[in-house]
This record gives structure tokens, sequence and C-alpha cells, in this order.
């Protein structure tokens, strides 16, 4: 299978690590300056997408760019009928050129999914399983929460120059931590209603919002809340879900999975022996195979939580509420 992976930045040489790991050899590699680290030096390397089609066809390709540029690399891909492309999440920034891209993949038959890899989350797994055997009822209310303070994000680099920092880039926190819109319709389904507030607060004198709260109304009936931010000393990651009998709490840096029902019965699930990394091997093995999986994330899907993203941000912008069921990005 030949590979052409776009963008060495940190998920870049993650999922190209992978991909050697895997036993993938036939991987090209597109970087702006044309050089790569030591490790990858024995790979082809060209400096432009354009090129890359112009001098060869690809079986599959992995876009690691920083989000505003990812309809860049997506565009000439869909262009080229390149079969399997894999986009790191989200999408894009937002929605220029996406009805374009909608109409292009109609033209042949390709396999697109874009990276959610929390799907892989052995906790996220079983929070979805729990709700799907009707563990805690009807789920009535979810409260997400991710803070991680920015500047630990990558320290190998000046987070004030870096893509989550600036607005051209595609970053700031509803873009940057969007898993967290992503898994709630995974576990929950269509919202119809987002409010939001988000803020910049001059702390880390970035340009983006450092800090958003978002009010979310499921089609279901429940709601939800959500809470980003650059800011927290230390990771925190935990989603709390409440049923008509019971709820489950998922603490991501714990590893660990706990529930209650109405009975007051408990249960919990621990995978402390889990590698992070797993879930990136386990979302690109699942792309590669060209298998239906269920915690693949397709585009129409990865499309719908930067819907959730910009109403959001519509909302906080204009103090408005805004009715998802009617709400088309410009």
């Amino acid at each position: 299978m030949k590979i052409v992976l776009i963008g060495l930045g940190s998920i870049g040489q993650r999922h190209l690590r992978n991909l050697l790991q895997l036993g993938y050899k036939q991987v090209t590699v597109i970087s702006r300056s044309g050089i790569l680290p030591s490790d990858f030096a024995s790979l082809p390397v060209f400096s432009s997408l354009t090129e890359a089609l112009a001098t060869s066809t690809f079986d599959a390709a992995i876009i690691c760019t920083p989000t505003a540029f990812h309809t860049h690399s997506l565009l000439p891909l869909l262009q080229a009928k390149v079969p399997n492309i894999y986009i790191e999440k989200p999408v894009s920034h937002n929605w220029e050129q996406l009805n374009t891209i909608l109409s292009l993949t109609t033209k042949y038959s390709n396999n697109i999914v874009v990276g959610f890899d929390l799907h892989f989350d052995l906790g996220l797994q079983k929070v979805k399983q729990l709700i799907q055997e009707g563990v805690i009822g009807q789920v009535i209310s979810a409260n997400a929460q991710v803070g991680q303070y920015l500047p630990d994000w990558r320290p190998q680099e000046d987070y004030k120059t870096g893509m989550s920092a600036r607005t051209e880039t595609g970053g700031g926190v509803m873009l940057d931590l969007v898993h967290e819109f992503d898994y709630l319709y995974w576990l929950l389904g269509k919202a119809s209603h987002v409010s939001a507030q988000y803020i910049n607060s001059g702390t880390l004198n970035i340009e983006t919002e450092e800090v958003a709260d978002v009010l979310v109304k499921f089609e279901s009936g429940g709601s939800g809340t959500i809470h980003l931010d650059y800011l927290q000393p230390k990771l925190v990651r935990n989603c709390l879900l409440t049923g008509t009998s019971g709820s489950i709490t998922w603490n991501l840096v714990e590893n660990k999975v706990s529930w209650i029902n109405s009975r007051k019965e408990e249960g919990e699930y621990d995978y402390k022996g889990f590698e992070r990394n797993e879930r990136f091997i386990q979302i690109i093995k699942a792309f590669l195979s060209g298998d239906r999986d269920e915690r693949l994330t397709n585009l129409e899907q990865g499309l719908e939580s930067l819907r959730w993203v910009l109403a959001a941000k519509k909302a906080s912008d204009e103090n408005i509420v805004v009715d998802l069921t009617k709400f088309q990005p410009a």
C-alpha cells in the first residue's frame, strides 16, 4: 500500500512512527522544508502535495497539517481520486470549500475518515456499551470537561506561535478540543440547540479563546454542558452522564469508568495499563483495513461536530441560542 502523509508536526510524526511500526514501508512524506528528521531520512519527501501527486499515485493519504490547512490538502486528494483519506480532527476551522468537498466525494468510491481517536479509548467504549445496555436508563444530562495548561502541550515549541494560539491556523479551545463535541454526539446523538460563552482573558497572551462553556440540548430530550480551557495546571478530562436510573463517570486521566444504578449497585472498569498511543495505532489500523468499524468517524459525522463548534461560536458572538436543526454555517 502506497501512503502519502502530509504534515510532519507532532501528530504527523506520531502517525509516521506508527505506520512504520505496523509494517507500512511505502510512505511518502510532504513537509514544507523538504527535509526529514534523521529517523525518517530514508523515506521519499516532497515539499508540496501537488508535486507528489504529479509523480505518483497513492492508495491512502493522512492529513496532519494545522486545522486551517486541511482543505488545502483534501481538495487535490479528492481531485486525484485517492481512495482512502484520513483527516486529523477537526475537518476544518470554517465551512469554506466544504460544500465543494462534499460534492467531490460523490464522484468516486472512497473511504474518508476523521481522526477522532477517543472513540478508540477503552473507557469511552465502555461508556457507550453501558448506555446501550440501559444500565442508567435514558440519559438526561451530560457534563463533559477538559482542560490543560497550553504551554505544557508541546514543550519543545513556543506556545504563543503555535497552531493553538493563532486564529489563522484554526486554534482556540473549541476547535483544538473538539473531541468533547464529537464524543457527546457519538454517545447521545444529534443536538437541537446550542448556546455558549467563550473568552480570552489575556492570561496566555494568545489570539484565540482560552476558555469556553457550551450548553447543548439533544434531540433525544437530554441536555449537556461542555467546559474547555487552556488554563488547568494539570490535565483534566472527564464526563458525568446522568440517566433516569443511575449515572456513569468517565475519567481519562485515571483511565477509569465507574457507574451506579438506582438500586445503589456500583460498578467500575479500570484500564490503567492502556497506553495513549494505542488509540492512534488502532484507529490507523481500522482506517487502512477498509472494514466498516463503528468506532470510525466518517466525513459526514466529522462535519457535524464542526457544525456544533461553529454554532457555539455564533451563539457566543451574538449572545443567542442557535437552532441546530436550521443552522447552516456560512
